[in-house]
């Protein structure tokens, strides 16, 4: 089994991996709460032109036995998505291997390449672990009248890829669900977000989802929200928790859309934050 050694780190006795499940294209209309001029100066992308963002999963090797952080894109978004199977391949681990699936949300980028374009299970041996309360809006609320259009199609669509895996789906709550992985509830961004933070040997890593999306916006100016939030308020607030105990604690960080491998660290600028990647 070969791995680039730029994409994985040693936690204590744990070996994580990034793994590219390809890049999703964006722009300027997705960002909120600031002014396009900012936004423009911060990304240093014109308005018009796209801005990538890298999609991160992340394999988990502990005793031989591997543990995936999300799922990736699936078929549906697009050609420069949906690469993750092939990219685990690459790598030397079969995707009918994987036994466990740690969920951080259930947003398209992170589940619908649960399904195969025949509708079959990619993970066909996996248990996902998802937390209560996520799966309790995504999977179990009944719709409401004042729902989003984007709420009421990621419903449809959460319940559609996860249905070969309802037999198997984990809920967990707060706390050590694994032996020195743990789940730690972040809402915001969607009701049951999670990041899940390693510890082994006296080291730590949080794989922390999508607390930020864009980092060269929201370390900068954390205020400002994205309209893939659930409840944008929220999520300003868990970013201004989680930004400020990771720049505290020196915490080392794995995000879906921190660049390619997506490791790094939160550092103090001014008001704000700033990202430091880690070579």
């Amino acid at each position: 089994m070969s791995f680039n050694i730029q994409h994985t780190k040693r936690v204590g006795d744990f070996t994580v991996i990034t793994v590219s499940d390809g890049v999703l294209n964006t722009n300027h209309d997705v960002i909120l709460g600031i002014d396009r001029a900012e936004s423009e100066h911060l990304t240093g992308i014109a308005t018009g032109q796209p801005i990538p963002l890298d999609v991160n999963c992340f394999v988990i090797r502990h005793n031989g036995r591997d543990i995936l952080v999300d799922a990736g894109s699936g078929h549906t978004m697009g050609p420069t998505l949906g690469q993750l199977p092939k990219n685990l391949r690459a790598i030397g681990i079969a995707p009918e291997a994987i036994e466990t699936i740690l969920i951080t949300h259930l947003h398209p980028d992170h589940s619908l390449g649960l399904l195969d374009e025949a509708g079959r299970a990619v993970f066909p041996r996996a248990t996902l672990v998802v937390h209560e309360i996520e799966a309790a809006f995504w999977l179990d609320r009944r719709p409401q009248p004042n729902d989003s259009e984007r709420v009421t199609r990621n419903t449809k669509a959460q319940r559609t890829v996860t249905a070969p895996y309802r037999e198997r789906i984990r809920r967990i709550t707060d706390g050590e669900v694994l032996p020195g992985i743990s789940a730690m509830l972040r809402p915001g961004h969607t009701p049951g977000h999670t990041n899940w933070l390693i510890q082994s040997g006296g080291d730590r890593l949080l794989i922390w989802g999508d607390i930020v999306h864009l980092a060269s916006v929201q370390m900068a100016r954390p205020d400002a929200t994205l309209v893939f939030d659930v409840e944008p308020q929220v999520a300003r607030a868990t970013r201004e928790r989680v930004l400020d105990w990771a720049a505290t604690e020196r915490l080392r960080v794995a995000g879906a859309h921190l660049g390619f491998p997506g490791f790094g660290h939160v550092v103090r600028a001014g008001h704000g934050f700033s990202y430091a990647p880690e070579t």
